[in-house]
């Protein structure tokens, strides 16, 4: 069983496009080639997004796994070696994948409402469903609307739109 990274070309709605990576698998290869081609060299390729269990082949017959989605080439990975496996990750897996490894803001402690914020009431947090880290000078000086307890994400519904100097 090979597991084949199945770059994702230009039109797709991706932007940037993803590299193998930026996925936490093991590629046996990657390929630039469009999908078509790939799919060429197969005797049968399943859709595997939603595979529940591997399907019986007769004897000589090539066969290849198409999945989108993370939770299906994990899925996959786990099945017997019956098949390759192309994985060419869909926007929405590239965009899940993006805010599991952005950095963001969260509350370094415990914060009240209506205090400004200062660069030591901030951290940052892979993962987070925070502001992105590279707007913390945005963030800085602004007041906080709600209070929030150590380690909880900040984001732009919980502060004041404009910047005010501390009186």
């Amino acid at each position: 069983m090979a597991v084949i990274f199945v770059l994702v070309g230009p039109g797709s709605g991706v932007s940037p496009p993803p590299s193998a990576d930026d996925w936490p698998h093991d590629f046996d290869r990657v390929t630039e080639s469009p999908l078509e081609t790939i799919i060429a060299d197969y005797d049968v390729v399943i859709p595997a997004d939603q595979l529940r269990q591997t399907p019986r082949l007769g004897p000589g017959i090539k066969l290849a796994y198409l999945c989108t989605c993370v939770e299906a080439l994990d899925e996959l990975t786990q099945l017997s070696g019956v098949a390759d496996i192309l994985f060419q990750p869909s926007p929405l897996a590239c965009l899940d994948r993006h805010r599991t490894v952005r950095a963001t803001l969260a509350a370094g402690h415990a914060l009240s409402a209506g205090q400004w914020l200062t660069v030591e009431d901030l951290v940052e947090q892979i993962g987070g469903r925070g502001v992105v880290a590279g707007l913390k000078d945005t963030v800085i000086g602004r007041r906080l609307l709600y209070d929030r307890n150590a380690g909880a994400p900040i984001d732009f519904g919980m502060i004041g739109e404009s910047k005010e100097e501390p009186r």
